[in-house]
């Protein structure tokens, strides 16, 4: 591995730890209500269904670029992954929050869903951007067809896949469905 590798697997890492660390003081100090403290764990949860599922699926579906050592590839990086992901449900809560009116989730809201559904998709395009053939590859298959093809840019030579931009199409209107039920409680 690179210089860039090891700066990848350890950044993927902190910031997940960041994550965890970052939500438990802010609790723990009074700064969210226990309503965001549970959608993070949500979002993590959401993120964990298709994190895993992609490892299962194995690398026919989606390899590594390069092999992380210390056996961090696998289960470790999947978790960190799903705490990236409830970290990014919960910069949807906050766009919603700061660009619509009213008091947020009590009911089903077109423009919540709107940000939460643009920021899940835009924030996808971002990450395959950067990552894609960078880090990880996602194989075209018959059943995960190319969507898009590479962007300019990018370091992928396979371009989109179906599947990653389907989860965050699907993804943000489960958490939505979340934020409105937990806050009903």
């Amino acid at each position: 591995m690179t210089h860039i590798d090891y700066i990848f697997l350890v950044g993927d890492f902190l910031v997940a730890i960041g994550l965890v660390v970052g939500f438990k003081w802010a609790i723990s100090q009074g700064r969210i209500s226990h309503y965001y403290y549970k959608l993070f764990w949500i979002g993590t949860l959401i993120g964990a269904t298709w994190e895993f599922a992609f490892l299962f699926l194995g690398p026919d579906f989606l390899h590594s670029v390069k092999e992380w050592p210390y056996g961090l590839g696998g289960w470790p990086r999947k978790i960190s992954h799903s705490i990236w992901d409830g970290g990014i449900f919960m910069v949807g809560i906050w766009m919603c929050k700061k660009y619509s009116k009213g008091i947020h989730f009590i009911r089903f809201s077109w423009a919540e869903l709107s940000i939460m559904l643009s920021w899940g998709i835009f924030q996808e395009l971002l990450v395959e951007y950067l990552f894609n053939g960078r880090v990880w590859v996602y194989e075209s298959l018959p059943w995960n067809p190319v969507i898009i093809p590479p962007i300019p840019g990018s370091s992928t030579t396979v371009g989109y896949t179906l599947i990653p931009q389907a989860v965050w199409v699907m993804a943000p209107i489960v958490f939505y469905y979340f934020c409105i039920k937990l806050k009903e409680e």
